[in-house]
């Protein structure tokens, strides 16, 4: 009976995908194909979930759905701003055909590739199997992202700071008026609300940093809930938009991408290997928390920068705490 229960669950998550997935694609006005698109990635949470991939649905859901729908959010936000429509019009027939022989032709590529593909071991999977037994570090996923596929996670942050660094030129090219601007006076509820979630968000966001090397979490989960308490910060007015990145903010940007390209150096000249770990566990797992931390803050102050549309942030006070702005 749970049997069929859960086969009736996952049907229906895999039906409201597909349903999603067609309404993003045919939606007629930009802000409800954003908002769809934000449940569509609470829904591949859900069946990262039924997969039994932690790690995954955690990213899916603080990365895929919470921070990417609040850039796209601010990406709508924006167009209306600089050309403020009288009302949106729909995608014509054939742009909407294309789409979709073109979602059909990926779709099917996709299953061509991975049908064939083994469900279970293989050769790969059952090395990082046995080279995981006696690994330093418990978690495997973070296992393979810092160790096994470290160039990967390299590059990852080098796509990370080129995107930055392509917003910074686009906001000096397109002189966007103020996304957000300083706000008069707070609901009621806005002050105790963000007085409440600051030390949760925060507990959380270094839970999830700190479990990683041994259970589901790592720097990407903890770094986007981080940009979301700034992007919180930002809204309510508590984060002010700044023309010049200060020296502190620019070193907090590159310190992931620095540390980790400065641990590739270090392996290489010592063990003539770069991204090689020490024999030493101990000293092995303090690197990985450091790069990890590190990654972590780049993460986050990279995608409050990009939600603010801004090259700096600097903290406000708030009437009532004495002074107006730090």
């Amino acid at each position: 009976m749970m049997m069929e229960a859960g086969l009736v669950f996952d049907g229906l998550l895999c039906l409201g995908l597909l349903w999603l997935a067609w309404q993003v694609v045919i939606s007629p006005g930009q802000f409800r194909a954003t908002v769809l698109f934000m449940v569509f990635g609470l829904l591949m949470a859900a069946c990262w979930a039924r997969l039994g991939t932690p790690d995954l649905a955690l990213a899916e859901a603080a990365i895929g759905s919470g921070i990417t729908g609040a850039l796209l959010l601010n990406a709508c936000k924006a167009s209306y701003t600089q050309s403020q429509p009288a009302s949106e019009t729909p995608p014509g027939k054939l742009y909407r055909g294309a789409c979709v022989v073109l979602c059909l032709l990926l779709s099917a590529g996709l299953a061509w590739l991975m049908l064939p593909m083994p469900g279970t071991g293989g050769p790969t999977a059952d090395a990082v199997t046995t080279a995981q037994a006696d690994h330093f570090l418990g978690n495997p996923v973070t296992s393979v992202l810092l160790d096994y596929r470290a160039y990967d996670t390299l590059l990852e942050m080098v796509v990370l700071l080129l995107a930055i660094m392509g917003a910074r030129i686009l906001i000096h090219q397109t002189h966007l008026p103020s996304l957000h601007p300083p706000r008069q006076s707070d609901p009621p509820m806005v002050a105790p609300l963000v007085a409440a979630a600051t030390p949760l968000m925060l507990l959380t966001a270094f839970y999830l940093f700190w479990a990683g090397s041994h259970s589901p979490g790592g720097a990407f989960q903890a770094g986007a809930l981080l940009g979301a308490l700034g992007v919180m910060y930002r809204l309510t007015g508590r984060m002010a938009a700044r023309d010049h990145a200060s020296p502190l903010i620019r070193l907090l940007l590159i310190v992931g991408l620095g540390l980790f390209s400065l641990f590739a150096v270090w392996g290489l000249w010592i063990d003539g290997m770069p991204l090689s770990y020490p024999a030493v566990e101990t000293l092995a797992y303090g690197l990985v928390l450091g790069i990890e931390f590190a990654l972590m803050i780049s993460i986050a102050l990279t995608l409050m920068l990009m939600f603010s549309a801004t090259p700096g942030l600097a903290m406000t006070r708030q009437p009532g705490e004495g002074g107006n702005q730090s």
